[in-house]
């Protein structure tokens, strides 16, 4: 995946993932071809190898660009304890809706987790889940056990076509973990 700063390039990678997304909601992920995502970016299918290796390459590139903006929000906010990052969480993948119920639809849900690891499993977000925690492994154990818990809700809920309200959705992350509510 290209990882430069041309102006060109980085509105390439834009456009070839707002596709991909885009057709992932009309049919399944295996049935999209390059061709396919180029034709309706609008691009030169040459472009796409120039700034992706495959696919997935893209769909890695717009869980990169969600989470930097779900990373802004993090800093916006207060996130004290696991109730508070819960609520964001839901809050903010909720908005994003369609992508998220693409990526169960076509099984991708994958790379959700890993883009949750990468970018969750820090000491900055997943302070609160290391009070006690002095060993790196059992840090790393405790943040994984945390984003696979969120990320496991988060899809279950689309799954179950979202039948309580994401506030609700945090509240029970609260009761199970046995955390209190900031407010």
């Amino acid at each position: 995946m290209y990882k430069g700063t041309n102006p060109s390039a980085k509105r390439s990678q834009e456009w070839i993932a707002d596709s991909l997304v885009s057709l992932m909601r009309e049919k399944p992920f295996e049935q999209i071809s390059i061709k396919e995502i180029m034709e309706d970016s609008k691009l030169a299918r040459q472009t796409f190898y120039q700034v992706f290796d495959s696919k997935e390459d893209v769909l890695e590139y717009y869980m990169d660009c969600l989470f930097a903006e779900y990373l802004k929000r993090c800093e916006a906010e207060v996130v004290g304890n696991l109730c508070d990052a819960a609520k964001l969480f839901f809050k903010f993948f909720n908005q994003n809706e369609p992508f998220i119920e693409s990526l169960a639809q076509n099984h991708k849900v994958g790379i959700l987790q890993k883009k949750c690891n990468d970018y969750l499993q820090n000491e900055r977000f997943m302070k609160f889940t290391h009070a006690g925690i002095h060993n790196p492994q059992e840090k790393a154990f405790a943040s994984a056990f945390v984003t696979a818990g969120l990320i496991g809700l988060l899809v279950d809920w689309f799954k179950s076509g979202k039948t309580v309200g994401t506030e609700e959705l945090a509240n029970l992350v609260c009761r199970i973990t046995n955390t209190k509510t900031t407010e």
